[in-house]
């Protein structure tokens, strides 16, 4: 990594803004996703961050509501890649993903159903509102479990029409209305008038928001992609990264080498 690219992101922080996606960047992978917590003094990090840069905000496929929880309201949170978002700690929806509530609702439980009937042990589903996400890390053998799952889904999708993606051990069931992390950081980085931006991720659907920083680099804008390195880290974003962070211990102590170089506004 340029050290000089570094030192320019920093040098200007009040037109400065770092986006983050959670699991995986902030919290370890865990088997169980509501098991999953941020890592010792990532919340932290984050608050001061928050106190030094214009924009601070999480971009991530989780519910912003248990985001909110677990990081307070001190930054920016966009859950289900912007499908919600909190504002003076209250978490609301989306103008376009509200009129597919109710069809998500029915979805999700045809999609239960299905999956009770197989009783495939360790798989999960986790509810997110108007989008959930099934979950197969947990199962005896993941391939078998992948399969089945990847066919149960795109048989819903089809049928009700939805939108059903594969994640990182996981499929993701949404409403037929797109919403990216590209989508967020383009228009938050646009609506602060940031000149910096730089963005942490560690998993394929962390590919648009590198997309989104690339469009920001034909405007003008100074642009850092992070990429965080693990067993299950794709090769594509590692190559397409401006910087590599080792796991999520590599995240926190870059956010406070950060915070150490930048004083609090004020």
């Amino acid at each position: 990594m340029n050290d000089d690219l570094i030192r320019r992101f920093v040098d200007e922080p009040e037109v400065s803004g770092l986006f983050f996606d959670f699991d995986g960047v902030l919290s370890d992978i865990v088997d169980l996703p509501w098991d999953a917590r941020p890592v010792a003094r990532a919340a932290e990090a984050l608050e001061s961050l928050a106190e030094r840069f214009k924009l601070v905000a999480i971009v991530s496929g989780r519910g912003a509501r248990e985001l909110l929880a677990w990081l307070g309201s001190g930054v920016e949170i966009w859950g289900i890649h912007g499908a919600q978002h909190t504002l003076g700690g209250e978490v609301l929806l989306s103008e376009r993903a509200e009129p597919y509530a109710e069809l998500m609702e029915r979805v999700q439980g045809d999609a239960r159903r299905r999956i009770d009937e197989l009783g495939i042990e360790g798989v999960l589903v986790e509810d997110k509102g108007v989008m959930f996400t099934i979950h197969y890390r947990a199962a005896k053998d993941r391939d078998a479990a992948r399969l089945t799952l990847e066919k149960i889904a795109q048989e819903i999708a089809e049928g009700y029409g939805v939108v059903a993606s594969p994640h990182k051990m996981a499929i993701e069931v949404r409403p037929p209305v797109e919403f990216t992390k590209a989508q967020v950081i383009l228009q938050r980085s646009r609506e602060a008038g940031l000149k910096k931006v730089a963005f942490v991720g560690d998993d394929v659907v962390d590919l648009p928001g590198f997309d989104a920083l690339d469009a920001l680099a034909r405007e003008g804008v100074l642009t850092l992609r992070v990429a965080v390195d693990s067993d299950e880290a794709p090769a594509e974003l590692l190559a397409r990264a401006d910087l590599i962070l080792g796991g999520t211990a590599g995240v926190v102590s870059w956010m406070e080498t950060l915070v150490s170089a930048v004083p609090p506004r004020g």
